[in-house]
């Protein structure tokens, strides 16, 4: 029986795992899960007879080769830093890989290597990066050659919070890594193209310089990801008069982050120690210039920095303004304390469902004429465990892997990412299936 290996068994696993069982009999293979945690993995199996799980080592890296090497195909879910590592013992196996991760520098390298074993290690294939590229390129592509030049590129993607389930102020809840989304929103500059100029956002305006995007009759905020230029050669766009990828927050939530980044709140460069009886006041406090002593903490952030009042609600709805209870943990990087509380106050509670909105903008000229294409979409999770994040990671994921193992394969070999027709084609069209389905809409200018 062939069988397929998923290092890593976090949340964003579990409909890629269970999508991989369901269809284990039918396609003739079995899923063997390994994690850290033994008993996440052994959940995530949860006991199907083809299934299996095991526990990977914190300290080496024996038991986890063995087994990629017996592997027909490996998915890699580990931290994203791990992947090469992965890779580099697949391909001397001659054991294909996939992993929703971008791109490193370091699993470009294996690139020769791939090829010359004659495997293919597909990366960028979840939901951002991954659909993305897939819906975002089938259009681009459409466009090209129906005759027409493209001018202009925007793309925006946010992981939210269902209407139904949003009952807190920051209008946010998390369903992924919360590591990943304290670092994505730290404050690093962005560079991207408007107007025909390169553009630079240093840390401290990133989160002003926000797009208004509409998406089924909801209003949303995007801020501009750190680097958009290096997709006019990933998707083939010199010469773009606009050329911007982002990330999607509901109104409210960019201005209010943005304080915590200007403070210095959400740094992951330096690793600080506080008393371990500090309050979330005083810990606020060490953010803030001695001579605002003599005010309330709210008071002082807006002596500090352009603040709001309903900026400070949100801030002290997290607990920041608490002069009774404190931090958890009272050392490490500002970043590190930040996530142990938004853990706690943006989790997930039992009935709640989040949602992924997509959202792109394609301009371009055409017989004389300038027009305007939308294509975007929009889906809600099923509850805490298969939430739509892990439905739109794990979904394309697992539709390349039966491709790869029963489909006939992309016909390519080597380090890539899905910006092609052989991927989109394939994926694209089964994604559909699970809900994921894209509106499109054109105007002239």
């Amino acid at each position: 029986m062939k069988s397929i290996l998923v290092l890593g068994a976090g949340r964003s696993c579990s409909t890629l795992i269970k999508r991989l069982l369901d269809r284990s009999e039918e396609c003739g293979w079995k899923v063997i899960v390994g994690d850290i945690d033994l008993s996440v993995a052994q959940q995530k199996v949860s006991g199907h007879d083809r299934g299996e799980a095991f526990q990977l080592s914190a300290i080496d890296n024996i038991e986890r080769d063995k087994r990629i090497c017996e592997a027909d195909l490996v998915m890699s879910m580990v931290p994203a830093f791990l992947h090469a590592s992965v890779a580099k013992v697949a391909i001397a196996a001659g054991v294909p890989v996939i992993t929703p991760s971008y791109l490193s520098d370091e699993m470009k390298s294996l690139d020769e290597a791939a090829k010359e074993a004659g495997v293919l290690v597909l990366n960028e294939i979840g939901l951002d990066p991954g659909i993305d590229h897939m819906s975002a390129m089938k259009v681009i592509d459409e466009i090209k050659s129906d005759g027409g030049v493209m001018k202009g590129f925007e793309s925006y993607c946010g992981g939210l919070v269902a209407e139904e389930s949003d009952n807190n102020p920051w209008h946010y809840k998390i369903s992924w890594n919360p590591r990943n989304i304290v670092l994505a929103g730290q404050g690093g500059s962005a560079t991207f193209k408007d107007a025909g100029r390169v553009k630079l956002e240093p840390p401290h305006r990133v989160f002003r310089r926000l797009r208004a995007i509409e998406v089924e009759g909801q209003l949303y905020k995007g801020y501009p990801n750190r680097d958009s230029l290096a997709y006019e050669e990933i998707y083939n766009l010199p010469d773009m008069e606009t050329l911007i990828r982002g990330t999607l927050r509901v109104d409210g939530f960019c201005r209010s982050w943005d304080i915590l980044v200007q403070l210095g709140m959400v740094r992951d460069d330096v690793k600080l120690v506080w008393s371990k009886d500090i309050s979330w006041s005083e810990w606020t406090r060490s953010f803030l210039p001695s001579k605002t002593a003599g005010m309330t903490v709210s008071e002082a952030i807006n002596a500090t920095v352009i603040s709001d009042h309903e900026t400070n609600e949100r801030l002290e709805w997290l607990g920041l303004f608490d002069t009774e209870v404190g931090p958890e943990i009272t050392e490490g990087t500002p970043a590190e304390i930040i996530e142990a509380l938004l853990v706690k106050k943006w989790a997930l509670e039992d009935g709640d469902r989040d949602m992924i909105v997509m959202w792109h903008r394609f301009e371009f000229e055409k017989d004389g004429k300038r027009y305007a294409r939308t294509s975007e979409f929009f889906l809600e999770g099923r509850g805490t465990t298969y939430t739509a994040m892990s439905d739109t990671v794990g979904l394309p994921m697992a539709i390349a892997a039966e491709h790869m193992m029963v489909g006939g394969g992309f016909g390519s070999v080597g380090v890539e990412i899905p910006v092609t027709s052989n991927y989109y084609d394939v994926v694209l069209p089964k994604l559909e299936e699970f809900g994921v389905v894209f509106k499109e809409s054109q105007i002239e200018l």
